[in-house]
C-alpha cells in the first residue's frame, strides 16, 4: 500500500501496489488515491494482483490497470463485464526479448553444455557446435516480445517463421499454423500469452516436429506447453534442449524439479523481466501509471484486454 496520500483530486483510485515515492506523488497530483479502508469509493484501481473480495468491495469500479503484461492470473469471473481491464504489454519487452535470445543461443551454441562440463573438470569436446545462420527458427506469438525476438533472430541470419492468430508483417514468414512454424525448426521461442486459446497449445507433436537437437525456449507462460509433452520429448531425445524462465508451478519451482533436474534442461527462476531487474520493474510501474492517467484524462488507454480471451 502507499504510505502517503495527497487528497483533493476528483477521481478516486485504489492502489494496491507499492509505488516509488515520485510515482506515488505524480499519481496523487492527478487523482485521489484511496487505500483499503476507502476502496468502496474507487472508480479505478492499479494493482499487481487483485482478489474477488477486493473486486466485490468496489461497486463503482470502471477501470482496472494491471502492472504485469500477462493477465491470466486475474479472477476474470469476478470482474464485472463493464469494467475495462488494461494490461502492461511492452513494458518489459526489451528485457524479456534479450533474455530469450540469450537463452536460445547459449543453449543452441552449446555454451551452457561446455560450461557445465568444464566446471566438472571434463575438458574434452564431446559435441559439435551447430551454426545458427541459415537455420530455421520459430517465434510463437508476435506481440511486443515476440516481434523483438523475431527481429533479433532474423538479424543473426536465421530463417524465422512467426506464428500468431493475427497476421503481422516483419522479417519473418507469417503462419497461423503452429505445426508449419515448428516443423524442422532448430530454435523455437514461445512468447505467447496465456489465455483460453493458448492453454496447452504446444503439444508433443509440435515439439517432435522440431529438429532432433533443437532448442525450445519459453519466456511466455509455462501452461502454453503441455507439461507431459515436454517431459516425454526430453527423455526420448537427449540432444533436445528445453530452456525456460517460466514454470507450471509458477513460483514454487521445486514442484517442477523433476523436469528442471534433467540434463537437457536450462532453467531460470522467472528473471527475464521485472523480477530480474529493478530498472525493468520501475519501467513497468511507470508504464502502468501512465496508462491509468491516460484513462483518467479521457484518452483511450493502451493494452485493453479482450474479455472473451479469458472467460
Amino acid at each position: 500500500m502507499l504510505k502517503f496520500r495527497i487528497y483533493g483530486g476528483f477521481m478516486k483510485v485504489y492502489v494496491s501496489a507499492d509505488l516509488p515515492r515520485d510515482l506515488a506523488e505524480r499519481l496523487s497530483r492527478a487523482v485521489e488515491v484511496v487505500g483499503r479502508d476507502r476502496m468502496g469509493e474507487a472508480e479505478a484501481a492499479l494493482c499487481f494482483r487483485i482478489t474477488p473480495e477486493e473486486l466485490k468491495s468496489m461497486p463503482r469500479l470502471r477501470f482496472l490497470q494491471v502492472i504485469t503484461a500477462g493477465l491470466d492470473h486475474l479472477p476474470w469471473e469476478a470482474i464485472p463485464p463493464h469494467v475495462v481491464v488494461a494490461g502492461n504489454a511492452g513494458s518489459n519487452a526489451d528485457a524479456v526479448a534479450e533474455f530469450a535470445v540469450a537463452m536460445a543461443l547459449g543453449a543452441y551454441k552449446r555454451v551452457i553444455h561446455y560450461d557445465r562440463r568444464m566446471k566438472r573438470g571434463e575438458y574434452g569436446r564431446d559435441v559439435g557446435i551447430p551454426m545458427a545462420v541459415g537455420s530455421k527458427a520459430a517465434v510463437l506469438g508476435l506481440g511486443e516480445i515476440g516481434t523483438r525476438v523475431a527481429k533479433m533472430l532474423a538479424a543473426l541470419g536465421l530463417r524465422v517463421y512467426g506464428f500468431s492468430r493475427t497476421r503481422k508483417e516483419g522479417p519473418w514468414v507469417f503462419t497461423s499454423d503452429l505445426l508449419e512454424a515448428m516443423a524442422g525448426a532448430r530454435i523455437a521461442v514461445s512468447a505467447l500469452p496465456l489465455n483460453k486459446h493458448t492453454r496447452g497449445l504446444v503439444k508433443y507433436q509440435h515439439l517432435a516436429a522440431m529438429d532432433g537437437e533443437g532448442v525450445f525456449v519459453n519466456v511466455g507462460r509455462a501452461e502454453v506447453v503441455e507439461r507431459g509433452a515436454v517431459e516425454r520429448i526430453l527423455r526420448e531425445r537427449p540432444g533436445f534442449i528445453f530452456a525456460s524462465d517460466v514454470w507450471w508451478s509458477r513460483s514454487d519451482f521445486a514442484k517442477d524439479a523433476d523436469i528442471i533436474s534433467l540434463p537437457n534442461v536450462v532453467a531460470t527462476p522467472w528473471v527475464a523481466g521485472g523480477y530480474g531487474n529493478e530498472l525493468v520493474w520501475r519501467r513497468m510501474l511507470e508504464e502502468a501509471v501512465d496508462n491509468l492517467l491516460r484513462w483518467v484524462n479521457g484518452e483511450t488507454p493502451r493494452n485493453i484486454a479482450r474479455r472473451e480471451d479469458y472467460v
